[in-house]
């Protein structure tokens, strides 16, 4: 038998698994095991070992996680305090802006206007100086607040051509109800012409295999369809839901790891 994927991570689980029958002291053995369950769609299985790791000692990854899971399980006050705390504990370990993205959108969910606005306001800020390009993301803060002045500000700055046709259904929708149906037309428009190149370039290409070819093309006129379906329905005054996931947030527990982490570690502490 050929060892896949999902050989490693049934082993992988098996070892975790039993190391946590020792109960272990240090946290890490917590964290992994509570990723695996998610990567699983386990939830309530992940609250359990996560709230554990959190008790030994609370990182960014084990309160995101925990808070991930929350915000599956639809327990968004407790998934907004998760994030809240995961976002604290940013250091040069972690520097990702995630946590406190769905913290903001919790917040959002949960009708905290002034708390959620704040929170757009300062990940906009950090998102431009870290060079994250979460704009897009931030922007369906204030879409789910109705806030539909700051969503065409945010998303009237972007370049389109490095922004997914996911986040057109929020901005159209915004547009619409500002009466910009102008912009609607022009950026849909501009779009599909801008994909209906790019798949003939490539359908032309003697160096492109077919295969791809025929991907391609499948791809583009499914993204066409999917920007003219939208535009239609959002004339129809059909309002889109955000469908957010929150970030899984994993990093490197390899002990006396030079580049990650401490260079001498306590190797007694498991």
């Amino acid at each position: 038998m050929s060892y896949t994927w999902e050989i490693a991570d049934k082993e992988a689980f098996d070892i975790v698994e039993d190391l946590l029958k020792n109960k272990p002291r240090h946290y890490f053995p917590y964290n992994v095991m509570g990723e695996m369950y998610i990567k699983k769609e386990k939830y309530e299985e992940a609250i359990g070992i996560l709230e554990e790791a959190i008790t030994l000692t609370p990182s960014l990854e084990n309160l995101n996680n925990l808070g991930l899971c929350y915000y599956k399980k639809g327990r968004l006050p407790e998934a907004a305090e998760c994030f809240r705390k995961a976002h604290l504990l940013r250091s040069s370990n972690n520097y990702s802006l995630f946590p406190f993205l769905s913290y903001g959108i919790c917040l959002a969910h949960l009708g905290k206007k002034s708390e959620a606005k704040e929170a757009a306001k300062e990940l906009l800020l950090l998102s431009e100086k870290e060079e994250e390009a979460l704009e897009a993301d931030i922007a369906e803060i204030y879409y789910i607040l109705e806030d539909y002045e700051e969503v065409v500000k945010i998303y009237s700055k972007l370049d389109w051509e490095f922004y997914s046709e996911e986040f057109f259904p929020t901005y159209f929708y915004s547009l619409w109800k500002l009466s910009k149906t102008k912009e609607i037309e022009e950026l849909a428009s501009k779009t599909i012409q801008r994909k209906e190149k790019e798949m003939k370039e490539v359908i032309q290409d003697p160096d492109e295999e077919e295969e791809f070819k025929v991907e391609c093309e499948e791809v583009t006129k499914e993204d066409i369809a999917f920007i003219k379906n939208t535009v239609k329905e959002v004339y129809w005054g059909k309002a889109p839901t955000v469908k957010y996931e929150p970030t899984l947030e994993t990093r490197c527990y390899l002990y006396g790891c030079f580049r990650h982490t401490d260079a001498n570690p306590s190797y007694f502490s498991i």
